[in-house]
């Protein structure tokens, strides 16, 4: 299965994974929020989404993740500031988390993802070249490698239109 076909799972699926906080019963948690939001984007409610995401960045405004999904929604939406702002954010944050934890190469990938979609395809590539000398046994890193001029076409329909 290629990369490309995983976008809206893969979103799931990161904005699942991420630690759980604590459920109240009276209020949402950013994780949910998120989660919902990514359920929202698959099924293609993308004012849902984008709502749903807002929420859970206003709450943890520190939620990489949400802000993959405000941006996403708001491609679909056809607000390509608001989305690269978001793609901006989200960015910044995995790059921070990286900077924390160099042995993380899931904050890489998210990397590579987001400059993809910010249209940076020259720093995506640098990026993912240098991933594979950093991370030499990653499988995803790999697989990533193999695949990626398949798996950016598959995101083209998420990218924010790149300004001159």
């Amino acid at each position: 299965m290629k990369f490309a076909h995983l976008i809206p799972v893969l979103a799931v699926v990161l904005l699942t994974s991420c630690s759980p906080a604590p459920r109240d019963a009276t209020a949402s948690t950013p994780q949910q929020l998120a989660s919902d939001s990514a359920t929202a984007l698959n099924v293609k409610d993308y004012a849902k989404a984008q709502a749903l995401a807002k929420q859970a960045t206003d709450i943890d405004p520190k939620f990489a993740e949400a802000w993959v999904g405000y941006g996403m929604a708001s491609v679909r939406l056809g607000h390509a500031d608001q989305a690269r702002v978001a793609y901006e954010r989200a960015l910044s944050l995995h790059q921070a988390r990286h900077l924390q934890n160099p042995s993380d190469a899931n904050q890489v990938v998210q990397q590579i993802f987001l400059l993809t979609l910010l249209g940076r395809q020259a720093d995506a590539e640098t990026l993912l070249k240098q991933a594979r000398t950093d991370y030499p046994s990653d499988q995803t890193i790999t697989k990533f490698t193999e695949d990626f001029t398949t798996t950016k076409q598959g995101w083209q329909s998420w990218m924010v239109e790149v300004k001159p």
